[in-house]
């Protein structure tokens, strides 16, 4: 059967979403409780650390573009050794899959409509996950380029508009705890815009229709998405200061609430909502297609299309119950999150280069 294919801007679409939306409304507080006036400074290295991340994603997709992850950790682990380390990966993007709807319900339940039962929120976000992923990738891709476009714009006007209630003395004195708690941050900034992007490789490279521009496409949509999350911290610190962004479980939103363009204009805020919920959409859908289109070439399916609403089932009953309550939720992210992400995200694909060059190696000996 014919793959379905994307563009190299598509992929660049999808690049960007995926790293904007795990992070554009919450990331702040945290890289500011560690780095504190100095979290933009974070922000600005953590591009640094990941374009060779990225290069490692673009290298092991070129190598086998006609496999999705799942299948080039079969090739280069082996049969055994392969299908543990591949269905651990995918049991990863379904936990995470299910996950997402519940940030969604809590943050509209507590800041926009506490009457409406969570529940309902999180059934909404996942009959369109589902609705989705049965439409197949061309269509994820083309709504990838117009969810971009549109968070871009929306993101750069809200930015402009909040401004004029910047205070360059908030980002004073620079360095003043030293450069561990930039580096530190820098990796946690990693842990929600770099990494998470190993999802891509179930699209790419199998789906991809030019090759030859796959690189150029990764690394400008990764670029891109750093420096809207560098200004979201930036202008979070001008705006809100060091404290009150570390302390405020939602600082983006918090930071567009101070937009002010006078009565006829009022809760612009929720510009900045629209972006967080449609990136955060995309991200979720790059984890449940990763999960479902990966546990079905494991299982041996077909068409991964039979799986999609029982697992979307399964997703909205374990939206309801992941979390207990927001301090465990963010217990999660602070201690569990960065090593669970790094183990997939980086140790794996290092491990798959390291193997990959060494059989490839041997074999150029033995021939």
């Amino acid at each position: 059967m014919q793959k379905t294919k994307i563009t190299n801007h598509q992929l660049l679409s999808l690049t960007a979403n995926g790293s904007i939306g795990g992070s554009v409304i919450v990331i702040s507080a945290t890289v500011a409780s560690i780095a504190k006036q100095d979290a933009w400074i974070a922000a600005l290295l953590t591009p640094v650390f990941g374009m060779p991340v990225i290069w490692i994603y673009w290298f092991l997709g070129s190598q086998y573009p006609d496999k999705t992850f799942v299948g080039i950790i079969k090739e280069i682990f082996g049969k055994w050794i392969g299908f543990i380390a591949a269905a651990s990966f995918v049991f990863l993007c379904l936990q995470i899959a299910y996950h997402i709807p519940w940030y969604i319900g809590n943050f509209i339940t507590t800041q926009a409509m506490p009457e409406t039962p969570i529940y309902a929120i999180n059934l909404l976000f996942v009959t369109a996950l589902v609705i989705a992923i049965i439409y197949g990738i061309e269509t994820i891709a083309r709504a990838s380029e117009l969810f971009i476009y549109f968070a871009s714009i929306i993101f750069f006007l809200a930015m402009i508009l909040v401004s004029p209630n910047a205070k360059i003395e908030n980002l004073q004195p620079v360095f003043e705890n030293g450069i561990m708690p930039i580096l530190k941050s820098s990796v946690f900034f990693s842990c929600f815009l770099t990494l998470p992007l190993i999802t891509l490789m179930m699209i790419y490279p199998i789906h991809l229709s030019n090759m030859q521009k796959a690189k150029k496409s990764l690394f400008k949509g990764y670029l891109w998405a750093n420096l809207i999350i560098f200004i979201t911290t930036f202008m979070s610190i001008l705006v809100l200061g060091s404290i009150i962004t570390a302390k405020a479980q939602y600082p983006t939103y918090l930071l567009a609430t101070e937009i002010n363009v006078g009565v006829v204009f009022t809760r612009l805020e929720f510009l900045i909502v629209a972006i967080w919920i449609v990136t955060q959409f995309m991200i979720g859908i790059l984890f449940f297609y990763s999960g479902v289109t990966g546990l079905s070439e494991l299982i041996g399916l077909k068409e991964h299309k039979k799986i999609v609403v029982p697992l979307g089932l399964i997703i909205l009953v374990m939206s309801e119950i992941v979390f207990p309550d927001a301090i465990y939720q963010a217990n999660w992210v602070n201690l569990v999150w960065p090593p669970y992400i790094i183990t997939y995200g980086l140790i794996l694909p290092v491990i798959l280069l390291l193997t990959f060059c060494i059989k490839k190696w041997i074999f150029k000996r033995v021939n």
